[in-house]
């Protein structure tokens, strides 16, 4: 029994010693469900946004025409054609075309017609300006994750390419041979020197009437504006841009009779785009 008892009194003191070795063995890598969730959460948010950052990379441009109105020209001035690229989120560069008519801020329909028939008064010209630009367009302000508007600063530049067209009236005149009334389209700088003889206008020409005849006037322009990018469902791109522009020609283009001829012309715009992203 006394030999016994060291035995036990041995096994006592390495229990607590095997104990410790086998805890600290074991790895140490449990971890509460709460942990697990978090992870699995922030794995999930990593991958949507990165899903959302290879959504936006992966448009990677726009192609959009417009329709424009112009505070020198009617309702309808003109159209407008326009490519972008993303190549990043904070500005992309473009290009563009323009065609637009622009008139003189001072013509006025005479208030003498034929048949409902009108002209202008004094209208010498037509100025039909060809723009082609290139320039940048700069992200102000994004489209929240729930959709909504993006606002964009633009600004571009490139050459003015004017062609004066003569106005063209329809004019009524007797034929002195035949006795007979005849009905011609002729340049209003005719119908002011009277070469027809007694003739009346009874209202304004083809707009390409006298195409035949015009002459180019060549410039350059700048433009700056904001653009408005709508919401739009799938690759739709719709936009509303709002801007002004600056047309400086190396020659003076006449557009009215008895009123000064000018080099440099103002407008402001407004078009509405819309196309595909791709």
């Amino acid at each position: 029994m006394k030999q016994a008892l060291p035995k036990y009194i041995l096994a006592l003191l390495l229990m607590p010693g095997l104990a410790w070795a086998q805890r600290s063995g074991t790895s140490n890598t449990t971890t509460s469900p709460n942990q697990t969730n978090s992870k699995a959460n922030s794995t999930s948010v990593k991958s949507g946004s990165n899903t959302a950052a290879n959504s936006t990379l992966a448009e990677r441009g726009t192609w959009a025409i417009g329709l424009t109105t112009t505070t020198n020209s009617g309702i309808f001035g003109g159209i407008n054609l326009r490519k972008s690229w993303n190549k990043n989120t904070s500005r992309q560069p473009i290009i563009g075309l323009d065609i637009v008519n622009l008139k003189d801020y001072r013509e006025f329909t005479s208030p003498f017609s034929y048949n409902g028939r009108s002209y202008i008064e004094g209208k010498i010209n037509n100025l039909l300006i060809v723009r082609p630009e290139f320039g940048m367009q700069w992200m102000l302000f994004k489209k929240s994750s729930e959709g909504g508007a993006a606002l964009k600063g633009i600004l571009a530049t490139g050459p003015s390419l004017g062609f004066k067209i003569p106005y063209y009236v329809d004019v009524s005149y007797l034929d002195p041979n035949t006795g007979r009334t005849i009905i011609k389209s002729i340049p209003y700088t005719e119908s002011m020197t009277n070469t027809t003889g007694r003739s009346v206008i009874i209202g304004e020409g083809g707009y390409f009437a006298g195409s035949g005849d015009s002459k180019m006037v060549p410039g350059w322009h700048l433009k700056s504006g904001f653009d408005i990018e709508l919401n739009t469902i799938k690759h739709n791109y719709l936009s509303l841009e709002v801007g002004f522009i600056v047309d400086v020609f190396q020659n003076p283009v006449e557009i009215l009779n008895q009123t000064a001829p000018r080099s440099v012309y103002t407008t402001g715009y407004l078009t509405f785009f819309f196309g595909r992203t791709y």
